[in-house]
């Protein structure tokens, strides 16, 4: 199943800290920002009826993956666009 909105635009700062789409998310003390972003896109996903995809950028690794959170809290990764895109 494809998504039907914009991918979600996440940066990770911190293990406590991040933003998504520009609005800053924190984790509970011993909590960690992955479990608090996943909760917060699959909410989403379970509002629209539909997977939500999401660019997260992780300045902890210096990386970025894409990923495709569903309603029932399952992710997986997606495919890097093609550079031609």
């Amino acid at each position: 199943m494809q998504p039907t909105s914009p991918a979600a635009e996440v940066r990770v700062f911190s293990h406590h800290a991040g933003l998504i789409d520009g609005v800053p998310v924190t984790a509970p003390p011993f909590g960690n920002i992955q479990d608090v972003v996943i909760g917060i896109l699959q909410q989403r996903a379970q509002q629209l009826g539909a997977p939500t995809a999401a660019v997260v950028t992780d300045d902890r690794y210096g990386g970025a993956v894409r990923l495709l959170i569903h309603p029932d809290g399952r992710t997986e990764s997606l495919p890097e666009p093609d550079a031609a895109s």
